[in-house]
């Protein structure tokens, strides 16, 4: 009886710390990040940002130290890239793409 209970008390103590590693908080040093560059992150989304200035979408690269890697100092942002290899805004809520006007020749 002892065994069981100790062999349980172990297995509970193992799942306590699994679970406790499992955080989806945000890093504060992204939340930083995110700051200084003027950036507001998009909701529903871990890894994307946009620039208030210019509504430009950007990635997040993240530098959470726990994940096994150091980073780029407080994060890294590159632009994000549609399927169609554009350049995208965050206009009205959404992402859209940004497209070049086709331009007619002057005379």
């Amino acid at each position: 009886m002892k065994k069981r209970t100790l062999i349980l008390l172990l297995v509970v103590a193992l799942l306590i710390c699994v679970l406790a590693a499992c955080s989806t908080s945000i890093n504060p040093s992204d939340d930083a990040a995110n700051k200084q560059a003027n950036f507001e992150q998009i909701e529903g989304s871990e890894y994307l940002a946009y620039s208030v200035d210019t509504r430009v979408v950007y990635y997040m690269f993240s530098t959470w130290e726990s994940a096994g890697y150091q980073g780029y100092g407080y994060a890294y942002f590159a632009p994000y890239i549609s399927e169609n290899g554009n350049f995208c805004r965050y206009v009205n809520d959404e992402i859209v793409e940004i497209t070049r006007e086709p331009t007619t020749p002057s005379r």
